[in-house]
């Protein structure tokens, strides 16, 4: 299994203390687990199987129980994954067969990952095993989207919706993953609280590039004669990757400008700060409104350099009407 980055953030989640107060109580035979955030969900697994065999019952990480769930030796704690972005009947008969062999232990877990890619036939073949389901076994199903599961197979799950990670939480458990302050300060702004999507952007030297780039361009775009040097910004050859950049650090800019500053490093929050005298409130909301639209437009396969022109030339225009 996964190791644990974000081990405190998901131990004061919501949807962790759900699962562990319903392990207390007695654990139900099924969950969806609802997040687009796939990396944050196999975290989350691990924790919830470190937490079912932990010598303390504490999921310390640290003893033999913990050891053999996350080193993948132990024989009640199974994994299924998509293979070739796809999750097929002869997967899930695989699993369900294990289901019914008795653990070695006290009880069986069975965590499918991105269960909305399973097939119908194997969602069918599921559906089986959840109407009678075996004694002392759980299934956990990870999902980006529980729509896309059958209504007969959510209806015999309980739902546990991962939180929306605050920024300095997200921000704090990176630095404890040991990446620096300029980059976790970056990645916690681009996630949207989504700590998977945080550390992917930490570790991607061009994402991370793309940040100080985005804010390099609002701060140097001052005056029409600079349209020409902004546009040849490197991200923004590839738009749809660099204007959700941009957006974020619009959010930053405008979380400054109201007194909320969030965790930016020094060099940032200088920049920041400048691109927040320079932009009214307002200037700062039609410009997020405009990198919106753009992306929309982009979505439509409409020309790139087209809309990135219009885009540069737009927030410049409300940039100077909203002073």
């Amino acid at each position: 299994m996964k190791d644990i980055l974000f081990e405190k953030a998901l131990k004061e989640s919501k949807a962790y203390k759900l699962v562990l107060g319903d392990l207390r109580a007695g654990l139900g035979h099924a969950y969806t687990v609802v997040s687009s955030d796939d990396e944050i969900v196999l975290e989350f697994f691990s924790l919830v199987a470190a937490t079912l065999f932990c010598d303390e019952k504490s999921a310390c990480l640290e003893c033999a129980g913990c050891r053999r769930v996350l080193d993948g030796n132990n024989p009640d704690v199974s994994e299924v994954f998509p293979e070739n972005g796809v999750i097929r009947v002869a997967q899930i008969k695989a699993m369900t067969a294990n289901a019914y062999v008795s653990p070695v232990g006290e009880r069986k877990v069975f965590f499918v990952h991105r269960a909305d890619l399973m097939t119908a036939e194997a969602q069918n073949k599921l559906l089986k095993t959840l109407e009678e389901p075996p004694e002392n076994v759980t299934f956990f199903l990870g999902t980006a989207n529980e729509y896309r599961l059958l209504d007969t197979v959510r209806s015999r799950c309980r739902a546990v919706y991962m939180d929306i990670f605050d920024r300095q939480t997200v921000y704090d458990g990176l630095l404890d993953a040991g990446i620096d302050g300029e980059t976790a300060a970056a990645a916690a702004a681009y996630c949207e609280g989504q700590p998977g999507r945080a550390k992917e952007f930490a570790d991607s030297p061009k994402l991370a590039a793309s940040y100080a780039e985005a804010l390099n361009l609002l701060s140097e775009m001052k005056r029409s004669t600079d349209i020409l040097r902004c546009s040849a910004t490197p991200s923004l050859s590839n738009p749809k990757d660099f204007l959700p950049v941009l957006a974020a650090v619009v959010r930053d800019v405008i979380a400054v400008k109201s007194g909320q500053a969030p965790p930016l490093s020094p060099e940032t929050a200088e920049k920041t700060e400048a691109v927040a005298r320079d932009f009214s409130m307002r200037a700062l909301a039609l410009t997020e409104q405009l990198i919106s639209k753009a992306l929309e437009e982009l979505f439509f396969r409409v020309d790139a350099q087209s809309v990135t022109d219009n885009l540069l030339f737009s927030i410049l225009e409300v940039k100077h009407k909203c002073r």
